[in-house]
């Protein structure tokens, strides 16, 4: 997990800003396992605003915010996804980009590039992309490996995008950049303190448990289960 009160202490408006603003140093936690804890202010997953794997109502929802230059995301992969799809219909999950400064140009590339695609092709296509720029990327800024077919444009084109010259064209319009300060704002509110944060919400209630790092899917699966018992599950 990286930490990063010092980053989010100062949101992003501007991709410049974003190449520019040193954040904290780099830290792993230590910790074995996983600590969760209560969390700020969090907007439930909404399919009218952002993309939603699984249905958009259900019972209980997941909620990840990723950099997709974090090693520790990069481990976390597709296991969010899984506790989804062994649900049966009672979890959905909503992944927002916290593109970190400390992560540089391929960071932000990574993430303004998967909210295009979002706006370009159905919800599976987000997370398409993100599930495989997370499985190739070199991680800390370093980006795709140089290889044939390996490019963020490539990516998108398997991901569903057929109208490249838009998506370029959207990676660098000032309401993407936006889009991008104003998760940050969101992610502060939240209390994010590091990626990969993930919340589970149970809907029914509005309670919520967050915790940071690269968890198993079992670990995120018990917290729903604690969360239901709570709610007279």
């Amino acid at each position: 997990m990286f930490t990063l009160r010092s980053v989010l202490a100062r949101p992003l408006l501007a991709a410049t800003a974003l190449v520019a603003l040193v954040g904290a140093p780099v830290t792993a936690n230590a910790e074995p396992g996983s600590i969760w804890h209560g969390a700020g202010t969090v907007a439930p997953v909404d399919a009218a605003r952002e993309p939603v794997y699984g249905q958009p109502a259900s019972d209980f929802s997941v909620i990840v915010w990723l950099d997709p230059e974090c090693p520790y995301c990069k481990m976390l992969g597709r296991t969010p996804e899984k506790v989804v799809d062994a649900s049966g219909g009672r979890v959905n999950l909503a992944v927002r980009l916290l593109p970190l400064p400390m992560h540089g140009q391929a960071a932000f590339i990574a993430a303004a590039t998967a909210l295009c695609v979002g706006r370009q092709t159905p919800t599976p296509g987000y997370y398409r992309f993100l599930d495989r720029y997370m499985e190739l990327t070199r991680t800390n800024g370093a980006g795709l490996p140089p290889s044939a077919g390996t490019s963020v444009e490539a990516l998108a084109r398997e991901a569903g995008v057929r109208d490249v010259q838009a998506l370029g064209a959207c990676v660098h319009a000032p309401e993407t950049i936006e889009a991008l300060g104003q998760e940050f704002e969101a992610a502060n509110a939240a209390g994010v303190t590091g990626t990969p944060a993930i919340v589970v919400r149970d809907n029914r209630t509005g309670t919520m448990a967050m915790t940071e790092g690269a968890i198993p899917e079992e670990e995120i699966s018990r917290v729903i289960r604690a969360l239901g018992a709570q709610g007279a599950d």
